[in-house]
């Protein structure tokens, strides 16, 4: 009896993991020890919520690096340096949302296809919709840009290099850039498109917006 009961409590673990890793976004929420996290703010880098816009460069916009910008890929080989825009956590805890110090998180990433999303211009709170992106070649098929692809749009700085985060890699700061410039453009007539952004950590969750466009 007591090993079958062995059994089944594994044979629970495992599902309960392959659950968690499923459809390639994210696996295990973030270790953020004995706090238990109920809410995660997202920010931009001047501190504004919700708000996260990134031009893509030349020639579908005008977005640039920020200014001696190192890139590396997931080999450490160097990269082309990308336009980025970035991406604060911070998780709180009850009612009064206490800020959980040290808090990080899992995240992953993927290309808005819905026509209803929105996404925040940083003018008062308008809220402006994203158009779906659309595939270089004229296919239906998008990349995957989520931490566990080759064409990921997710990167994290460390020691001044920016690098692509890995999967399932626990982090408080993420950059976001656009998709690559040869798979991923504007639909016809349209000014953007959206990567759904998703941070996860002790059981909570914050999804945003990030925009691709020149014309916020």
């Amino acid at each position: 009896m007591l090993r079958h009961a062995g059994l089944c409590f594994a044979a629970a673990t495992l599902c309960s993991l392959l659950t968690a890793c499923a459809g390639g976004g994210y696996g295990f929420g973030g270790n953020n020890g004995s706090t238990q996290v109920d809410h995660i703010a997202l920010t931009n880098g001047s501190g504004q919520a919700n708000t996260f816009i990134v031009a893509p460069p030349a020639p579908l916009g005008g977005g640039v690096p920020p200014p001696n910008a190192i890139f590396v890929n997931r080999n450490g080989q160097p990269a082309t340096a990308l336009p980025i825009v970035q991406v604060n956590a911070v998780g709180t805890s009850g009612p009064s949302n206490v800020v959980v110090p040290g808090a990080v998180f899992t995240w992953t990433a993927f290309l808005t296809t819905t026509d209803l999303a929105t996404y925040s211009s940083g003018q008062n709170g308008v809220q402006k919709p994203c158009f779906p992106a659309a595939s270089v070649t004229g296919g239906t098929v998008l990349p995957d840009v989520s931490p566990f692809s080759t064409t990921p749009v997710i990167w994290i700085q460390q020691n001044g290099v920016y690098q692509p985060l890995a999967p399932n890699q626990l982090s408080s700061t993420v950059y976001v850039s656009p998709a690559p410039l040869n798979l991923v453009t504007y639909a016809i007539s349209r000014t953007n498109y959206c990567i759904t952004l998703t941070a996860v950590g002790n059981g909570a969750q914050a999804q945003t917006q990030v925009a691709v466009t020149s014309t916020p």
